[in-house]
């Protein structure tokens, strides 16, 4: 059924109760309780309309409800604005990608709901490795950082964000992913 039927199924209930009761008003003014019971009908209505718009939101956009865990945890946790955080943790999956095999970025990345939102929020990183002498890793390294410049947040906040960020991995699909994610993004 369409949510406007619900509502308007709901509607027609109400307004059979309430009809029913306003004919047993014993006396009192049968218009006023007309009024009020079209009152009580309409905000009856809006409330099931408000529900069944929140319960399709979620339903129609499942990926992004589960991303926002991620981002709120570190919003919350680190004391960043939410579009930090999402920049950030795509910084950090950006640089995973980079020093991770394609098959097993690839299972990083159908483990972590919102992934391509993430990735799609970081800064580019440019690629730094000529400029350390051919180390990728500190290449990598300071890539990162100078995203976290971009989203207006100290390069050391990379340390505070990768502990949150492999835990969050570590829940949502196993240790043994965390631990190729934390041997991604960190200088071996």
């Amino acid at each position: 059924m369409k949510k406007s039927n619900y509502v308007q199924l709901g509607a027609v209930i109400i307004l059979s109760a309430v009809t029913g009761c306003a004919t047993n008003t014993g006396g009192t003014n049968p218009v006023g309780a007309v009024n009020q019971s079209l009152s009580t009908i309409e905000s009856a209505a809006q409330s099931g309309k408000q529900v069944l718009n929140a319960g399709a939101a979620v339903a129609g956009n499942a990926e992004g409800a589960a991303q926002i865990g991620l981002v709120d945890i570190l919003a919350h946790r680190l004391g960043v604005s939410p579009q930090q955080a999402l920049g950030g943790a795509g910084a950090i999956f950006q640089m995973a990608q980079s020093n991770m095999n394609p098959q097993a970025f690839s299972s990083l990345s159908r483990s972590v709901p919102g992934m391509s939102t993430m990735l799609g929020a970081a800064p580019a990183m440019s690629n730094l490795s000529a400029l350390a002498g051919g180390n990728s890793t500190l290449g990598s390294a300071a890539a990162l950082a100078a995203s976290f410049q971009q989203l207006n947040l100290s390069p050391d906040m990379v340390g505070k964000f990768i502990p949150v960020i492999t835990n969050y991995v570590s829940k949502t699909s196993g240790q043994a992913t965390a631990n190729l994610l934390q041997s991604a993004v960190t200088a071996r």
